[in-house]
């Protein structure tokens, strides 16, 4: 069976975070916000996509980047750069893509990606996988848009999981697994040894009474 699930989003969006490093062929290093390095710093590089799908660069100054691939955002910054550097060269990335994995799972935190997408299988891979107390079937999504928030329960093993609107988490999003119930009562092994006294001392006692 083929599962088509929901489209996965790799275009720039308002709101997204990239990653922009600019490097050029000119003999003598030429860089555009002034350091002495001729590739740029991350730290110094990253961009947030405004509401009109816009970045503001140095000397190109605003540049739309709204609807476009990272390829496409790259040769589009590339084309607008070469009438001020030699043979420019431009690498775009997503980057603060952040999910919180917490609960019951072997590693819980925050992970940050370098990817705009991630699903929620991959969320929980990237945190050592679920415990043996966790839950599958009782997985809690958090998700905040705006001042919006909203809660949703998810169950792993549901076949119709990679069809579901959830499977893709979004930046921001916390992911909770919840721990099964023998957990919930303090039962941290299953006490073999007293549930087998106790069968015997009722057997005992019914053979003995019939």
């Amino acid at each position: 069976m083929v599962y088509e699930g929901e489209a996965v989003d790799t275009k720039i969006r308002p709101g997204d975070e990239v990653y922009i490093r600019i490097s050029s062929a000119d003999d003598d290093p030429t860089n555009i916000t002034g350091d002495a390095q001729r590739v740029y710093d991350a730290n110094l590089m990253s961009y947030t996509v405004n509401d009109k799908g816009e970045v503001k660069l140095p000397y190109t100054g605003r540049i739309n980047l709204e609807g476009l691939s990272l390829e496409e955002a790259s040769d589009k910054i590339e084309e607008s750069l070469g009438q001020y550097l030699y043979l420019p060269s431009v690498y775009v990335r997503f980057i603060n893509t952040k999910v919180t994995v917490l609960g019951e799972v072997n590693q819980p935190g925050v992970y940050m990606f370098d990817y705009k997408n991630i699903n929620i299988l991959q969320a929980i891979g990237y945190a050592r996988d679920i415990t043996e107390f966790g839950n599958r079937r009782d997985v809690l999504l958090i998700r905040e848009e705006g001042s919006k928030r909203s809660k949703h329960y998810i169950d792993l093993l549901d076949d119709d999981l990679l069809e579901s609107e959830w499977y893709t988490l979004k930046s921001g999003d916390v992911v909770f697994v919840e721990p099964m119930s023998r957990k919930k009562w303090g039962m941290t092994t299953v006490p073999y040894n007293l549930l087998l006294t106790i069968i015997s001392t009722g057997l005992f006692v019914y053979t003995a009474f019939n």
